[in-house]
């Protein structure tokens, strides 16, 4: 009798014992999983306070320049408004041409202002997320053609955009209209910065597309090359061209909203060439 109580009590204790095994086991499982969450919930805070600071040093950085690049077209408008109001109350006869060359001083100031407008107003809809996303499946082919007639069209030079098609065509899916965006700023920086003919190639891969504008211009400097992207920049040999530096930062937004990668690459005095990637 002693000896089945026995065996009974070992039998409870094997169990007791399987059980608690078990139990410890879970709870080593479920202590695992949340340090693993909390570790993960940790990286995730640091690198969102990572973002937070380098938004903070873009916007503060932004402010700034934007302030600057306001301020001269603004000192452009003052300065010709005084000198406006000089020549009117003058009592000596001053030429019509004097007027006009005043005035379109200021006309083109504030041209200049509101291209800025403009550019900051759609890079900040862009930056701030406030962009509509709406993919398509169209013909590539002759979206590009269209676009290439339509910028030729307009050249007074008689420049044309040639256009190169690489591969066997397929359909893509894209935003049209962040398409056309991206490519509008990249092509008309290409006419501006050549007096060449700048080339639009089209290259369909097995697994991706790749859309390429190239220039046959002044190029840029290798050490200017990382800040092409930057909002208001300007390479140095760019400055008796009109432009805001926006354009690049917003092309760039529009091409990551639409799903792709753009890089560049440039050599002084002989062109540059513009590539964006999308997945097929």
């Amino acid at each position: 009798m002693n000896i089945k109580l026995l065996d009974r009590a070992r039998k409870r204790e094997k169990k007791a014992r399987k059980e608690a095994e078990k139990l410890l086991e879970s709870k080593s499982r479920e202590l695992y999983n949340s340090m693993n969450k909390l570790a993960k919930a940790n990286k995730e805070l640091e690198e969102s306070l990572l973002r937070e600071k380098e938004l903070s040093k873009l916007k503060s950085s932004f402010v700034t320049t934007a302030s600057h690049q306001f301020r001269t077209p603004l000192a452009v408008i003052q300065s010709n408004a005084e000198l406006l109001n000089m020549l009117n109350n003058t009592k000596q006869k001053v030429e019509p041409e004097k007027f006009k060359e005043v005035i379109n001083r200021i006309r083109m100031a504030i041209s200049k202002m509101t291209d800025m407008m403009d550019d900051v107003l759609a890079l900040g809809k862009s930056t701030s997320g406030n962009i509509v996303y709406s993919p398509e499946i169209f013909n590539l082919v002759e979206f590009c053609e269209k676009i290439a007639q339509e910028f030729t069209a307009v050249q007074s030079d008689g420049r044309v955009l040639e256009l190169q098609i690489k591969g066997d065509p397929y359909l893509a899916k894209l935003d049209v209209k962040l398409l056309t965006n991206s490519l509008s700023n990249l092509i008309s920086n290409a006419f501006k910065f050549s007096k060449k003919n700048p080339l639009l190639i089209l290259n369909f891969m097995p697994s991706k597309i790749q859309l390429a504008v190239k220039d046959y211009g002044i190029g840029i400097a290798e050490h200017e090359q990382s800040n092409l992207f930057h909002p208001f920049f300007r390479a140095e040999n760019v400055t008796d061209i009109k432009g805001t530096g926006l354009g690049l930062s917003i092309a760039k937004e529009y091409i990551e909203i639409n799903k792709g990668i753009i890089t560049a690459t440039s050599i002084l005095g002989k062109g540059s060439c513009f590539k964006i990637i999308f997945k097929r």
